[in-house]
């Protein structure tokens, strides 16, 4: 299936634009009057976006955070997708952790923690920010993985393909019930595999339905 929408912007506007709509999907999802909840992801190309969304004037206490996967690391190591977020936008937009719900990958009981998220995620996502691999994973729902047929369970332990390889990570039935999805995808080396979804090539990635996906030229290519 292919994405939905795609905006294609210079690489320099990415975190600027990209935080603007995540600012704009909030609101709405804020606008009855009672919280939102919003799912975040890891990755090189997200520390800007949520640096710039820390800045903007949505009502954080509000807001209660999620996480689309993350590596099986303590919350304090350099590859957690957590320790990300709590740097670049929990700490810089004043938000207490008490609204945070992370994924306790560090765990021994992996599959327990799996099924302890699962318990903790509201019955539907208000926001999800996704990114996409080079081989066209999002979340960590890497090509191949039986993970990526998942119908039932809501949250998985995984083995990736990339150290760490343990993961946890939201499966496809949670994120397409999601109300609002963007995916934000930079860089040359993920223009085949944005050129592939797009032709409707069975990706993890193109098997989110209904997403924005905003892209730089560099990866938007042609």
């Amino acid at each position: 299936m292919s994405p939905a929408q795609k905006i294609v912007v210079e690489s320099e506007e990415l975190a600027q634009r990209t935080a603007e709509w995540l600012a704009g999907a909030l609101q709405r999802a804020l606008s009855g009057g009672g919280r939102c909840s919003f799912a975040l992801s890891g990755g090189k190309t997200v520390g800007p976006i949520y640096r710039t969304l820390a800045a903007m004037p949505v009502p954080w206490e509000r807001v209660d955070f999620y996480f689309a996967d993350d590596r099986c690391v303590p919350p304090d190591h350099l590859e957690s997708n957590y320790f990300l977020a709590k740097e670049t936008l929990f700490r810089p937009a004043g938000i207490k952790l008490e609204q945070v719900r992370r994924m306790e990958g560090e765990r021994e009981d992996r599959d327990a923690a799996a099924r302890d998220y699962e318990a903790l995620l509201p019955p539907t996502l208000d926001v999800v920010l996704l990114g996409m691999g080079e081989d066209g994973h999002t979340a960590s729902l890497f090509p191949g993985l039986a993970a990526v047929e998942e119908q039932q369970r809501r949250v998985l332990a995984v083995v990736g393909p990339k150290p760490p390889p343990w993961r946890l990570t939201l499966t496809l039935p949670v994120l397409n019930e999601a109300r609002q999805v963007l995916f934000a995808v930079a860089g040359e080396g993920k223009r085949e595999a944005v050129r592939r979804v797009f032709a409707g090539e069975d990706l993890p990635a193109g098997r989110v339905k209904n997403a924005v996906w905003i892209l730089d030229r560099s990866a938007a290519g042609q």
